[in-house]
This record gives C-alpha cells, structure tokens and sequence, in this order.
C-alpha cells in the first residue's frame, strides 16, 4: 500500500508538467504477479495487487503525459526467499535454488530501464521459459496449470516431510 499512497502523492505533480515533458511511474512487480507459485502465498498476492493497480492508474492516466510501467523480472539473486512467508504465515528462511541460480540485479535493472525507454508499459524481464509458459498456460489452459501447481505443491510438501521424518 506504501507504493500506492506514494503514487498518490507525486502523480499530481506529475500530471501538471508541462505537455511536451512525459513522466514515468515505474513499478516492479514480478512473474509471481502473474501466475501464482505455491508457498509463495502472500508475495503473489502482493504482486498480482501491483498488477491490477498499475493496469488501473495506467488507464486513469491515459489522457495525462504520465506513463505507467509495470516490470516482472523472474529470479534474480537477492535475499527475497530468504526473507519470504509461506502460506501458512510461517518463515520461509532459506535460500532457494532458483533465487541463488538468479540473474544478476544490475544486468536486471538495465534491462528494465531499457524497456521502459522504449516505451514498454507492461514486460517480464529475466525470466525462465517455464515461467513464460506457465503465463500463457495460465492465459490459455488454465485447469491444466492448475493441475501442475497442485502437483507442484504435492511434491514439495512430500519433500518437505521425507525430510523431517
């Protein structure tokens, strides 16, 4: 909600440069705004919340010389899994494969701000070829994702549990 409320404030502002001038609004959200991973629970309902939001404020302004631009990188390496919740509220606390196989964070943020100087107002940067499928199957056979996120989600739990016994 930060994001938002910042929004808020400095789109006025915006709005009131001059014609010829353009701003920019710039978001990051990520592939998990798109599809939904299991044990990613609350970070993607954040992420889809930033979707939705900037596909609101980039309609609502529209009519102004301020684009919005929503950018969905796919694992870079940073300390998020580290950081993350699960599902059920509890610590995720280690640090994924994926996220440590990521890309790196500067090769990642000089693509997006490549994209959004060419004026793409909505990409995914960084990401894999199964997260790109996983969008459209989403998009296009959506009982078949869901069929593989929930034996995704089986997997991991059985792993998890092999584990502790």
């Amino acid at each position: 909600l930060a994001g938002a409320a910042l929004s808020k404030i400095v789109t006025p502002g915006m709005i009131q440069q001059p014609p010829q001038s353009t701003a920019k609004i710039l978001w990051i959200s990520s592939v998990q705004g798109k599809v939904g991973i299991p044990s990613r629970t609350s970070y993607a309902a954040s992420k889809f919340a930033v979707q939705g939001y900037c596909e609101s404020l980039r309609a609502e302004l529209s009519a102004s010389h301020v684009d919005v631009h929503v950018a969905s990188p796919g694992y870079i390496r940073t300390n998020l899994s580290l950081n993350a919740v699960t599902g059920d509220g509890s610590s995720y606390g280690k640090m994924d494969d994926t996220t440590a196989n990521g890309a790196d964070p500067h090769d990642v943020a000089v693509e997006i701000l490549d994209k959004v100087a060419a004026g793409n107002a909505d990409f995914i940067v960084a990401s894999s070829t199964s997260a790109i499928a996983a969008i459209w199957l989403r998009l296009l056979c959506p009982g078949v994702l869901r069929s593989l996120l929930d034996k995704r989600f089986v997997k991991a739990e059985k792993a998890k549990k092999s584990k502790t016994d």
